[in-house]
């Protein structure tokens, strides 16, 4: 109870028309929260955005109701767990969270989804980035981006539909809310959902900041990559 009302300035201090067809991404997992119905059953996987959402998950059900990737860093966790989920409490509203770096690895899945009768929610956080990676790189190597940066010039939900599920891309946050209701509803009536959620590439606090520090350059060819302070700014170049 203590957290949930320190969160709240932090999510509701964001301006929501600071962004252009994209969403921050606690506001996303705010308005997500929101439209979760009771009894929900919800898996995380590895990321930035993934690890911020355990903050933005309430459960009243006894039984097991998250299911997270945790310090295993299961990438492409997310989806298969829901699934396992779903065949396990058919009657509970079963719904993954995952980035769309770890969604490459997974949606694929869809298809078992259609295939077998396993109605399944995904919520895809589409920021075109390895975020947890690219947070280190922001930190710790003056922002030089290595493999963290995802050209997407595709759209997750049109992929769903072409898999015969059902594909909703939110671009505003007044629109998660209405799409993980409808989502939820489409699952009682038998159907995957794949939300895409665009959001913008801020990114929260890394998973341990104990796990790295500023890198020492001992060949001469690298002494111009030399850092000697961390990111003050904590955010990457290309917001």
């Amino acid at each position: 109870k203590q957290w949930y009302q320190r969160r709240v300035p932090i999510t509701a201090g964001e301006d929501v028309e600071a962004c252009t067809n994209r969403i921050r991404p606690r506001q996303a997992l705010r308005a997500l929260e929101e439209g979760l119905v009771p009894g929900s059953i919800v898996a995380t996987d590895i990321g930035n955005i993934c690890s911020v959402s355990n903050s933005y998950l309430k459960f009243n059900h006894k039984g097991p109701s998250m299911l997270a990737a945790m310090t295993f860093g299961n990438c492409g966790y997310s989806l298969p767990a829901a699934m396992g989920a779903k065949v396990a409490a058919p009657h509970r509203n079963c719904v993954a969270y995952v980035g769309d770096g770890a969604w490459g690895m997974q949606l694929n899945e869809i298809m078992t989804c259609i295939r077998e009768k396993i109605p399944t929610t995904a919520v895809v956080f589409n920021n075109g980035q390895w975020g947890a990676e690219k947070k280190n790189q922001v930190i710790w190597f003056g922002d030089r981006y290595v493999g963290s940066q995802l050209d997407n010039p595709w759209s997750y939900a049109e992929i769903a539909r072409s898999m015969a599920a059902e594909g909703i891309t939110c671009t505003h946050v007044d629109q998660v809310t209405d799409a993980l209701k409808q989502a939820t509803k489409n699952q009682e009536e038998g159907k995957t959902t794949v939300i895409e959620v665009m959001v913008t590439k801020e990114l929260g606090d890394p998973f341990r900041r104990d796990a790295m520090k500023l890198p020492v350059r001992h060949l001469e060819k690298y002494k111009g990559t030399v850092q000697t302070t961390e990111s003050e700014s904590g955010q990457p170049t290309d917001l």
